[in-house]
């Protein structure tokens, strides 16, 4: 005795369907849309030393401390950093960028790496700088403040 087997499928089954399709879909794409988006932080320590031979020897004195300002890319998409300078509290005073960011010219960050700036710590008043901030090439700007750690001696 065979039994005939009847699957029904209404307009209303369709839609419910094509609804949880689609928001599941859009879900999706709103997902990687922020896991691959631009994200650039910056690491700012202060009171380091530069020591090697060579070219770093002509570029940095070796009795004086550094400010190093770490731009790192953790997006998917790469990023060309063009410069890295900072911000002042007061308004009044002018901000700054660092030399140590023409030297190489634009630097571009795929994902996962990371570049270092370096900036003489007597020649900047850090008391009077409210952030440091790396531009990229179509000028938008990631902001990163000095973490403060004790002096070697």
């Amino acid at each position: 005795m065979e039994f005939p087997i009847t699957i029904l499928v209404t307009a209303g089954t369709v839609a419910w369907y094509a609804a949880l399709i689609s928001t599941a879909l859009l879900i999706v794409k709103v997902l990687e849309y922020y896991r691959e988006r631009t994200k650039v932080v910056l690491k700012c320590k202060g009171n380091y030393r530069v020591y090697g031979e060579g070219l770093y020897e002509k570029l940095y004195e070796k009795d004086k401390d550094y400010v190093v300002i770490t731009v790192i890319n953790k997006g998917k998409r790469p990023v060309t950093i063009q410069n890295v300078g900072f911000s002042q509290r007061n308004r009044n005073d002018k901000e700054g960028i660092l030399a140590d960011s023409f030297k190489e010219g634009p630097r571009e960050l795929s994902e996962g790496k990371s570049t270092d700036y370096l900036v003489q710590q007597d020649l900047i008043d850090l008391e009077k700088i409210k952030y440091f901030v790396a531009y990229d090439q179509t000028g938008r700007q990631y902001k990163g403040k000095l973490k403060r750690q004790k002096k070697n001696i």
